[in-house]
């Protein structure tokens, strides 16, 4: 049964969440960069800890962190925001806002969306991505 591992690359610091079957593999194929990453131990129902100013660069949402590629995807390019690599862009940029406490963000993020619903009705694809919002 497939279960969803998290994995972590070394090379573009990005972190992502992969369906894979048991046992589960220690090392997987970055999606963001195609090198290999390693298996992050995550419990399920945490988040991890934002770090910025420690171990992890604070960076705008949608700039690549120094050494990335800039069409990454967002889950790759804020590695310190959980949850990101299967929402949808729009929705992991509202994510993004309220994990960095951006209200700024936010509110054109929700006036962005708010304007493309009027023009088409939203549906769960506008939420959910099963190709890291790219």
């Amino acid at each position: 049964m497939p279960i969803l591992v998290d994995y972590a690359c070394p090379a573009c610091g990005g972190r992502s969440e992969l369906w894979v079957d048991n046992p589960v593999p220690a090392h997987a194929t970055c999606p963001a960069c195609g090198t290999r990453a390693r298996r992050a131990w995550s419990p399920v129902g945490l988040a991890r800890e934002h770090r910025i100013g420690r171990d992890e660069p604070a960076h705008p949402a949608g700039e690549p962190v120094a050494g990335q590629r800039s069409d990454a995807p967002l889950c790759a390019r804020n590695p310190d925001v959980p949850g990101l690599c299967h929402l949808s862009p729009a929705a992991a940029r509202t994510w993004i806002a309220r994990a960095r406490k951006d209200n700024q963000a936010l509110e054109r993020e929700i006036a962005r969306q708010e304007a493309a619903a009027a023009v088409s009705r939203p549906t769960m694809a506008d939420l959910v991505s099963h190709t890291h919002g790219s």
